[in-house]
């Protein structure tokens, strides 16, 4: 499998999932993980951060400390960055950490939704020269999986 997993996290549902996903890949593969976090600052500096360093912080230490405590090889980083630079600055820091692939969190959203949506996940898919995982989706109470 792979050596060096990038688990690139955020503070919603979807990232949290990833982190339980990369776990237990590791955990088969032995691979060692580092975990990123971008804190995203809007493009008008009256719009506060939907997070404060401190929030950021306690959740690269929470992931990093979930995985450590699986048994697995783990350093955690964070950085701030405008939300148009967040992929950009996933991929970047990937190659730089000389990873050999990079999980990220699927958030699956929806009419408007996903027209106003990031597109990080896509811009990461379409920039990095590195395998990107994609790790499913957790599911809702009161959704059934299909087997």
């Amino acid at each position: 499998m792979r050596d060096k997993l990038f688990l690139a996290i955020d503070q919603f549902e979807a990232g949290q999932a990833a982190v339980d996903f990369t776990i237990g890949l590791a955990a088969k593969s032995g691979a060692s993980i580092t975990v990123f976090h971008v804190r995203e600052l809007n493009r008008s500096i009256r719009i506060p951060p939907l997070e404060t360093v401190t929030e950021a912080q306690l959740l690269v230490d929470h992931a990093v400390l979930r995985m450590q405590v699986a048994g697995i090889a783990t350093e955690g980083y964070w950085c701030s960055a405008r939300e148009e630079d967040v992929a950009r600055r996933i991929v970047d820091e990937a190659s730089q950490r000389k990873c050999d692939a990079i999980v990220l969190g699927s958030l699956r959203l929806r009419g408007l939704h996903r027209v106003s949506g990031h597109g990080i996940r896509d811009r990461v898919l379409q920039s990095s020269p590195l395998a990107v995982i994609v790790t499913p989706t957790t599911l809702r109470s009161g959704m059934r999986a299909v087997v």
